[in-house]
């Protein structure tokens, strides 16, 4: 037998299966690149959508809870503010429910010495033309050890209109903040608590929605601390990042952050026995249970942060954008604004 090597064997691979080698090589790696481009992108995609859930429903549930609170030792009709953004423009809410742990009041009976328009006596006023506020102890509920334990300087509290005593078709609401300790008096010949107060201070930040004005006379007033509470969309879309933001009044927080990638709030409202919801409610709330709010419609539309996700559609603000949305809807029951609705069905005060 020869040991020279066939001459076939030594002339190596043809250039057809080099080719082919080559063809079949490139099928694999763009295969293999497929799979992992694709895998990246679903995962970027599966973890920016568990985000934007979590985000929108973390906003809706909080949104929702404290709706349950509102009206809460409240005059029904002032349990609810209201701004309507217009067309598709987010909405803005306020909430607004007395602080459980202090107690409400009333100011002294006008014409008291020291109460009154200029503090001489004289006829009713409105809360804020003066720097000084008398309360009257007995008014305290529930009442406090010691009355001038019962707020604190630098609490701002809210005097909230009990009815439309000034005829102005419009409840009042008016913040004020303590600039000092409450101090127990004789001023009208029986103890009087006196709470002086800067009337400009804490009001400004308090928007008009709804109806609602700055006017209340001190014979409606009923005085506490109570949470007012605000929600909006910032910035408005779509411009920025927009971002759901709380604030609360009561505690003099600015717009604080509750969830990111939020680009839309709507709400409609319930009003007395009708079954429609509306965007704005036709008239401003009065002692009529049937112009009462008493249900509320939360939707809250989130956002990826990320454009040209799989699934994407097109934007309400900029039919250009190609974000993945989700929306959230919950419907929440002023159940104390419906408590009071029965006690008044039922002549209970």
């Amino acid at each position: 037998m020869s040991g020279r090597p066939n001459a076939a064997r030594a002339a190596g691979f043809s250039l057809i299966e080099v080719l082919v080698a080559i063809a079949l090589t490139i099928i694999v790696l763009y295969a293999v690149y497929s799979m992992l481009t694709l895998g990246q992108t679903g995962f970027r995609r599966e973890t920016e959508m568990a985000m934007m859930q979590m985000s929108t429903r973390a906003g809706i549930q909080r949104m929702s809870r404290e709706l349950s609170m509102a009206g809460y030792r409240t005059p029904p009709m002032a349990a609810i503010l209201w701004n309507d953004g217009g067309g598709d423009n987010p909405d803005e809410l306020t909430i607004i429910y007395a602080d459980p742990d202090v107690p409400l009041a009333r100011a002294l009976p006008c014409g008291t010495t020291g109460q009154g328009s200029g503090g001489g006596g004289g006829p009713c006023g409105t809360i804020g033309q003066s720097s000084t506020l008398f309360i009257d102890p007995d008014s305290f509920d529930p009442a406090p050890v010691d009355p001038e334990t019962a707020y604190q300087e630098g609490m701002v509290l809210m005097a909230i209109e009990t009815e439309d005593c000034n005829g102005d078709g419009q409840p009042g609401i008016f913040p004020f903040e303590l600039t000092q300790p409450p101090n127990l008096t004789m001023a009208s010949g029986k103890p009087t608590l006196q709470l002086n107060h800067n009337p400009g201070n804490a009001s400004t930040d308090l928007n008009e929605p709804g109806g609602f004005n700055r006017q209340v006379q001190e014979d409606c007033a009923l005085i506490g601390r109570f949470r007012v509470i605000s929600y909006r969309v910032s910035g408005p879309p779509p411009v920025g990042n927009p971002t759901l933001e709380r604030r609360d009044l009561s505690e003099g927080s600015g717009w604080l952050a509750v969830a990111h990638n939020v680009e839309n709030l709507q709400i409609q409202y319930g009003i007395g026995d009708s079954q429609v919801l509306l965007d704005v409610p036709p008239q401003t709330p009065n002692d009529d249970p049937q112009t009462w709010i008493n249900r509320v419609s939360l939707s809250l539309t989130g956002r990826t942060e990320s454009t040209n996700l799989r699934g994407a559609s097109e934007g309400v603000f900029d039919p250009a954008d190609t974000y993945v949305r989700k929306t959230l809807t919950s419907m929440v029951t002023l159940r104390n604004v419906a408590l009071e609705t029965a006690n008044r069905a039922y002549g209970v005060q």
